[in-house]
């Protein structure tokens, strides 16, 4: 399970990439590899709906970090720059292979993309947790994978619009539309009584 923003500081990962960019250090990309392989796995593993082209996916993005790492630009978000160059190969990768007549944030698979509680909703039973994720699973594609992306892994609003190439406003209304949607379903859940 990917770890959330607030466990994986960028500041770490922006060390790390200036390590590999201005000394090639093959110790800072297996740590840089470490920190992100799993969260962009994730996120590609939804996009794409199937763990192995995921797999190739992230292998890709990391593989041409290391191969261009002396030419690699300074940036200021680490984690938004590989999630963007992930979303891009994804949507490559789903171009050559000719699935790109659907938009790939409306068609992703519940099972594929899930909510992974953090360490403060832990103390919340399990049968509650079971519920939210019942909850999340409900909601649409593209409201899925931006709640996903700001409640779980902890990015901004920006960063999720940039990453996904939507607008904020965009972004603002999903997020709407899925707060609503799974507080409506969280209370119905609650008050069946055969939940």
């Amino acid at each position: 399970m990917p770890k959330s923003n607030r466990d994986f500081p960028d500041d770490q990962g922006k060390e790390l990439w200036e390590k590999m960019r201005t000394g090639g250090d093959q110790y800072a990309f297996a740590s840089f590899y470490h920190h992100y392989a799993s969260r962009l796995f994730h996120f590609a593993s939804t996009l794409l709906g199937a763990r192995e082209p995921a797999e190739e996916v992230v292998n890709d993005v990391m593989l041409w970090t290391w191969k261009n790492r002396h030419t690699l630009p300074v940036v200021e978000k680490v984690s938004v720059y590989l999630y963007t160059a992930t979303r891009n190969t994804a949507y490559n990768y789903l171009k050559k292979n000719a699935r790109n007549s659907i938009d790939p944030l409306d068609d992703l698979q519940s099972d594929l993309l899930q909510f992974s509680p953090s360490p403060e909703q832990l103390h919340i039973s399990s049968e509650t947790v079971k519920k939210i994720e019942q909850a999340i699973n409900t909601l649409p594609g593209r409201c899925r994978l931006v709640f996903k992306l700001i409640r779980e892994d902890g990015l901004k609003y920006k960063e999720v619009a940039d990453i996904l190439d939507i607008s904020i406003k965009t972004v603002e209304a999903q997020m709407a539309i899925a707060i609503k949607k799974l507080h409506q379903q969280l209370q119905e859940m609650t008050a069946s009584p055969n939940s």
